[in-house]
């Protein structure tokens, strides 16, 4: 079986335009380490988006203000009607646009994607080596600092076609090969797959 993480392909296609903003339309999430320092806040459901750049819409819409996984309406109806993923649904209005000729009016409906499927990632085998740890909280710091192919501890994935490790790198999507063929096959554009171990 292959496995691939699974992103968006903006820094190389650049005709796609991208989130570079986020408006809550749902709560926050936020939290901060009283031991470490580490702070993070994110909505939890539905939210706004602001484009920049690009001259047409993807299937899959890249985020600079935090690694969410948000598809078009055509991916997410693709995913659902070949049984793809264990997936939680939160609809995302393009509300505003910079330095672009595309209009919020003129995009398909696009919607993030919280992954129910699991796994978990070995991170020495993965060729990290943890350096700091916060016993509260569990953030951890790896080096290298950035993992490019993540290894997985046998036996802990759970069989789904999308999948994460909930833990430890929760901002990380994984996908089998029928993802990649799906994608392939159907068009979805800007979409990358990096094959993992």
């Amino acid at each position: 079986m292959r496995f691939y993480e699974i992103t968006h392909n903006s820094s190389y296609e650049r005709q796609w335009t991208m989130a570079v903003s986020i408006e809550p339309r749902s709560h926050l999430i936020r939290w901060s380490c009283p031991d470490c320092g580490r702070a993070t806040s994110y909505p939890a459901g539905a939210f706004d988006v602001t484009i920049e750049g690009g001259k047409a819409y993807p299937d899959i819409l890249g985020c600079g203000a935090y690694p969410f996984l948000i598809v078009s309406d055509k991916v997410l109806s693709s995913w659902q009607k070949c049984g793809i993923g264990l997936l939680a649904t939160y609809p995302v209005k393009i509300a505003k646009a910079l330095e672009t000729d595309l209009s919020p009016e003129s995009a398909r409906p696009y919607f993030r994607l919280e992954i129910g499927g699991c796994i978990k990632v070995d991170i020495p085998r993965s060729g990290g080596k943890i350096t700091e740890y916060c016993f509260r909280c569990g953030e951890f710091q790896t080096e290298p600092m950035l993992i490019k192919k993540f290894a997985f501890l046998e036996g802990s994935w759970d069989g789904s076609h999308l999948f994460r490790d909930q833990r430890f790198f929760p901002t990380v999507v994984f996908c089998t090969d029928s993802v990649k063929q799906l994608a392939e096959n159907e068009m979805h554009t800007n979409f990358r797959f990096e094959e993992m171990r």
